[in-house]
């Protein structure tokens, strides 16, 4: 200690312990900014490959909705093709069994017996009945006009009065349809 300053200056002994600290501080120092070299270039590699796996998560969750979107419209492709079916087979079944119901009002009205021929009615009636449960319905044509969406013309009848032109004026076949489609189309006389 320097009595007249009163500073304190350091021995010898003190001077080589502080620069042996400042020496070793130094070395520590060199290792710390090695490690923390090290730890940037893995923070650096680390955050290259959460790029890439989080692109690779964007991609794989692109395909799932991608791929949720296709088995959807397959699902409801394979649902309308599946109605369209069985809508088509019922047509089918119709188509075949509308003629039972010609013959059985034919036979209903060439029937001398009353009793047979109220049995056929009643047969009809059942099968019109069962018919109609299946969404078959009966074109109504006597007196309508015209409209070849729904109606056969087989003949043109000759009419007195000019209202009567292009009317249906006898049904010679009965015509059905199932919903919007004609099952079978009603062949009719049409006044000229």
């Amino acid at each position: 200690m320097n009595m007249r300053t009163g500073e304190i200056r350091p021995t010898g002994e003190m001077r080589t312990i502080e620069r042996k600290s400042i020496e070793l501080n130094s070395e520590e120092f060199k290792v710390i900014q090695a490690q923390i070299a090290n730890l940037t270039q893995q923070l650096s590699l680390a955050q290259t490959v959460s790029v890439k796996e989080k692109n690779r998560s964007d991609e794989l969750a692109n395909l799932a909705s991608r791929l949720q979107a296709d088995f959807d419209n397959h699902r409801k492709r394979t649902q309308e093709a599946a109605k369209k079916m069985r809508e088509d087979g019922r047509v089918e079944v119709v188509e075949k069994v509308i003629p039972i119901a010609d013959t059985l009002r034919q036979a209903s009205l060439m029937v001398k017996d009353e009793k047979v021929a109220e049995g056929l009615k009643m047969v009809l009636k059942q099968f019109m009945s069962t018919l109609e449960t299946m969404g078959v319905t009966e074109i109504q044509s006597l007196g309508q006009p015209f409209d070849p969406n729904i109606h056969n013309a087989i003949m043109d009848v000759k009419v007195k009065d000019p209202k009567d032109v292009n009317i249906i004026v006898e049904v010679l076949t009965k015509g059905y349809r199932m919903g919007d489609k004609v099952i079978r189309y009603s062949d009719v006389k049409v006044g000229r």
